[in-house]
């Protein structure tokens, strides 16, 4: 099993501030089975352009999911949960969900990085890969050149893996992208999901998602 290294907010900060990650030798920090409800205060969700969302653009509710690509937990909920969430819920203009990257360790850092650097067309069908291999990769003796054959995988070549791998500016983008998690809904571990405002922590099943659905719709 390879070596997972966790980031902390402090490496966080340092990895956006100096280009340089602080890492603490450890593994995953998966959320606990029972989602719990905080108020973020903020019911308005800015989705940036590059962003991955299923769903119509004009649904009344939008569901903000933030997730690690090497959490079990967020794996099970993406393979298991997420197609009936889609059936009954995105598919019907009923909501829309938001995927964002919280990355618990440099791993799952530099796989978010890869899938970013995917062509756009690429990156639902990478996604989905990683998460539904991520036994197999996640947990490779050599996790590196694991995830260059997802890339290949899609259609792209070794050297653009490498270079994706290892693109500075991907790797600050993700960080920011789990520090503004941390600062606007208070997100402090996988899966997290936001909904109506509210922060609910760990795994949730479709009924549940959906009553959150049904009382945050206007």
């Amino acid at each position: 099993m390879s070596k997972l290294w966790l980031i902390g907010r402090r490496a966080a900060l340092a990895l956006v501030a100096t280009a340089a990650v602080s890492l603490s030798l450890g593994g995953g920090v998966p959320a606990g089975s029972q989602a719990r409800a905080a108020d973020t205060g903020d019911l308005a969700v800015e989705i940036g352009p590059d962003e991955h969302v299923i769903g119509d653009a004009n649904a009344p509710v939008t569901i903000v999911e933030y997730a690690s690509l090497t959490c079990p937990h967020c794996a099970r909920f993406q393979t298991e949960v997420l197609p009936e969430v889609k059936k009954q819920l995105l598919d019907t203009g009923k909501a829309r969900l938001v995927f964002r990257d919280f990355p618990l360790d440099q791993l799952a850092l530099r796989a978010a990085a890869l899938v970013r650097c995917a062509q756009p067309l690429q990156r639902p069908a990478m996604l989905s890969l990683l998460f539904e291999t991520q036994q197999t990769w996640a947990t490779s003796q050599d996790p590196l050149g694991a995830l260059d054959q997802i890339g290949r995988a899609v259609g792209m070549s070794s050297e653009v893996v490498q270079k994706c791998l290892n693109d500075q500016t991907l790797l600050d983008a993700v960080i920011a992208q789990r520090l503004e998690g941390e600062k606007k809904y208070n997100v402090n571990s996988t899966p997290s999901f936001v909904i109506g405002g509210k922060l609910y922590a760990g795994e949730m099943s479709v009924e549940e998602i959906a009553k959150l659905v049904a009382d945050a719709t206007p």
